[in-house]
């Protein structure tokens, strides 16, 4: 016997419209549960910085102080031993903003076509070149066949120094030993005369008031010699992964912005900042007030046209130097984000 068909169907109960209306709520709030942690993703920013150094200072007061947050960011910050260990964490992948990458390694690898923009300039080269105050070497040129102590090879400290030592005073690496090392540890071999030289940073020689030295030069006076110009070699670069600059278009000028405002913070309280190096760079008082003295002098965060033409100086003397090869491509340096910053409050 064949089954009965179907009659007219019934319209929905008040029940089954709010059990529709429920279903279609649940619905609506998994696929918002979906999109939002892709949304929150894409305003996450890993940023690198090196545990040490000037570096060490500039990250304190950046985190201490919420500057990325206050933009709406989320930043997850990653701390390195080694200072050439940001731009390599960067070229993995690993993180998607150095706020001081080497600048010798940073042209080298935008040079090298690895996808990077140097989105600013963050650090200026404040070095001295010092002997023990006992020393008898006198000048410059008297580093011929002597022991100098340098940043390790690759970083930016370095670049510079082989470029001053070779372009105004004739030295090659040949001509020198290169003894590499954190500023702490190249100011104990002095003390310890296991060298005869090394470049140190403003910042290491106002920590060691009792360690007598005796200054040979300056990374201003030796570079502004060499380039025949008066912009200051700049030390470290605000350096972005270009995937992540097109995964978050606003992104970008949301970093540099924080980063403004973080330096602009440090130039006008210089308390603030010793407190907050007491606190997490585990300086005493005295020391850390030197520091946040330095601040202005260490410091920036800038990419206009100058900085531009003095990078691009930079990248033909440490090429004619052997410290980096190839072409610089135009799109190397990217100061759109610097540019937009401008105009956020």
């Amino acid at each position: 016997m064949s089954a009965a068909p179907d009659g007219p169907r019934r319209p929905a109960t008040r029940v089954q419209e709010a059990a529709l209306k429920r279903i279609g709520a649940l619905l609506v709030c998994a696929l918002l549960a979906a999109a939002l942690p892709g949304r929150a993703q894409a305003q996450t920013v890993r940023i690198g910085y090196w545990s040490s150094g000037i570096s060490l200072g500039f990250g304190a007061v950046l985190e201490a102080g919420q500057f990325m947050e206050k933009q709406g960011l989320t930043p997850e910050y990653v701390k390195f031993p080694d200072v050439n260990a940001p731009t390599k964490a960067m070229a993995a992948g690993a993180i998607d903003f150095a706020i001081a990458a080497s600048a010798g390694t940073s042209l080298s690898v935008t040079a090298n076509g690895l996808p990077l923009s140097i989105v600013l300039a963050t650090q200026v080269a404040d070095l001295d070149f010092v002997v023990p105050e006992d020393s008898p070497i006198r000048t410059m040129a008297d580093l011929k066949g002597k022991k100098i102590g340098t940043s390790p090879a690759g970083s930016g400290t370095a670049a510079i120094a082989a470029a001053i030592l070779e372009g105004n005073h004739g030295l090659k690496p040949a001509d020198y030993q290169a003894v590499p090392g954190n500023d702490s540890r190249l100011a104990q071999f002095l003390v310890q005369k296991d060298i005869d030289a090394a470049a140190l940073r403003t910042v290491t020689l106002a920590l060691l008031p009792d360690v007598k030295m005796r200054r040979l030069g300056t990374f201003r006076e030796e570079w502004k010699r060499l380039t025949r110009q008066d912009a200051p070699p700049v030390l470290g670069v605000g350096l972005m992964r270009k995937a992540w600059m097109a995964q978050n278009p606003d992104g970008p000028a949301k970093v540099v912005a924080a980063m403004r405002k973080a330096f602009e913070y440090g130039k006008a309280d210089k308390p603030g900042v010793a407190k907050i190096l007491m606190a997490s760079a585990n300086l005493n008082a005295t020391d850390a007030a030197a520091y946040a003295a330095l601040w202005d002098g260490i410091y920036t965060v800038s990419l206009e046209p100058a900085d531009i033409a003095s990078l691009k100086r930079e990248f033909e003397v440490f090429k004619a130097v052997g410290a980096v090869q190839g072409s610089l491509p135009e799109g190397a340096l990217v100061p759109g984000p610097y540019e937009q910053s401008k105009a956020i409050p």
